[in-house]
C-alpha cells in the first residue's frame, strides 16, 4: 500500500463577473480566486495488489452524497484518461493493464472542514489534491497543459486549485494567470445554515441583462495588483469599485441571511465584504489580525446571525 496525506485548501472569490454564455453552455467568467487557509485533509491510500476498487469516507459533514463526490468523479477522469495515453503510447509504464481498464484500488479518508454549498470550493479543491496525489503516484503521466484540461472536465473550479495562490481566471475556470500574491490578509467567514444551488443561481442570471463589463479598467486594476510597493489589503481595495460579484443577487434573493451577514460584517470596521462564488458563503477583510478578533467575539456574541458558521481564516 502507498498513502499520501494532502491539504485541500479552500478558496474565495474577491470579486466575480459573468461575462456570457459559452458556445459549450458554460459561463464565461472573469474572477480573482484567492485561496485561503481553511482546508479539507485527504489521506489516499492506493493498493496495487487490488483492482479497480473505490472507497470513500468522509469525516465531519455528513451531507456529502459519497456517489457525488467529486473525488470519485476526478479518480474516474483520471483513470480514463491514463487508458487513452495507454492505448495511443505503448512504452508507457503498465500500459498493457491500463489499456485493459485494470487500475489499483483507491481508498480515501476525507476530513470535511470546508462548508458545502459554500461558495469555497471545497469540493473542487479536493477533487484537486486527489488528482495531484495520482499524478505523483503514476510517474507524471500528464503534463501541465493535459492535467489542466483533465481538470476542468472534472469541475469548473478544479484547475484553480492545481496553481493556488492569488489567480485571475476567466472562461469557464482553465484560463489561469498566476498573480503576484495577496496573502497574509485576515479573514472572518460567515457561512448561513442553508446552502446556493450554484445551476438554480445561475438559471437565475440568466434571465437578466448582465452588468456592464469595462475590461480596460479591470485588465489595467489587475496589472497594478501586481505593483508590491503597497500591501496586499491596499493593493486590492485600489480597484473597490470593480469588486462585485454578479451572482450575488440571484442569491440574496433566495437567502437572504446573505446580506444579514454582509451588514453586520461591514458593521464590525471590515474594510470590505462580498459574497464568494454563488454563495452561501460571506467573507470580510480587516486590516489586521487584532481588528479580525475582534470583529470575530461581536459577531460570535451577536443574536443577529445565529445558526451561521464563523470562521477566522487569512489569505495564503
Amino acid at each position: 500500500m502507498d498513502s499520501y496525506e494532502i491539504t485541500a485548501n479552500a478558496k474565495l472569490n474577491l470579486f466575480l463577473r459573468v461575462r456570457g454564455i459559452l458556445p459549450n453552455g458554460y459561463h464565461s467568467l472573469y474572477s480573482i480566486m484567492q485561496e485561503i487557509d481553511l482546508a479539507d485533509t485527504l489521506t489516499i491510500n492506493i493498493y496495487p495488489e487490488l483492482d479497480n476498487g473505490f472507497d470513500i469516507k468522509c469525516i465531519g459533514r455528513n451531507d456529502i452524497d459519497p456517489q457525488k463526490n467529486l473525488c470519485r468523479k476526478a479518480r474516474d477522469r483520471f483513470f480514463s484518461s491514463l487508458r487513452k495515453k495507454a492505448g495511443a503510447d505503448p512504452s508507457v509504464p503498465d500500459a498493457k493493464r491500463w489499456k485493459k481498464g485494470i487500475f489499483p484500488n483507491i481508498e480515501i479518508v476525507l476530513t470535511k472542514v470546508i462548508p458545502s454549498e459554500s461558495g469555497m470550493g471545497g469540493g473542487s479543491s479536493d477533487a484537486a489534491a486527489t488528482l495531484m496525489v495520482l499524478q505523483e503516484h503514476f510517474g507524471n503521466p500528464f503534463t501541465d497543459e493535459e492535467l489542466n484540461q483533465l481538470a476542468v472536465n472534472v469541475g469548473a473550479d478544479v484547475p484553480f486549485f492545481l496553481y493556488g495562490g492569488t489567480c485571475l481566471c476567466q472562461s469557464v475556470g482553465e484560463e489561469i494567470s498566476q498573480l503576484e500574491p495577496l496573502a497574509g490578509i485576515p479573514l472572518l467567514i460567515v457561512k448561513p445554515s442553508k446552502g446556493v444551488s450554484t445551476p438554480e443561481c445561475f438559471h437565475a442570471i440568466d434571465s437578466k441583462p448582465l452588468p456592464e463589463f469595462d475590461e480596460d479598467r479591470y485588465s489595467a486594476f489587475i496589472e497594478n495588483l501586481n505593483n508590491t510597493d503597497k500591501t496586499p489589503l491596499e493593493r486590492f481595495l485600489e480597484g473597490k469599485d470593480l469588486l462585485t460579484n454578479d451572482l450575488e443577487m440571484p442569491s440574496l434573493e433566495m437567502i437572504p441571511e446573505i446580506g444579514n451577514a454582509m451588514d453586520l460584517l461591514l458593521e464590525t470596521r471590515a474594510k470590505f465584504s462580498r459574497m464568494t462564488g454563488s454563495g452561501s458563503a460571506v467573507f470580510a477583510m480587516y486590516d489586521s489580525e487584532d481588528a479580525r478578533d475582534a470583529a470575530y467575539k461581536t459577531i460570535k456574541e451577536s443574536q443577529a446571525i445565529s445558526g451561521c458558521d464563523v470562521f477566522v481564516s487569512k489569505t495564503i
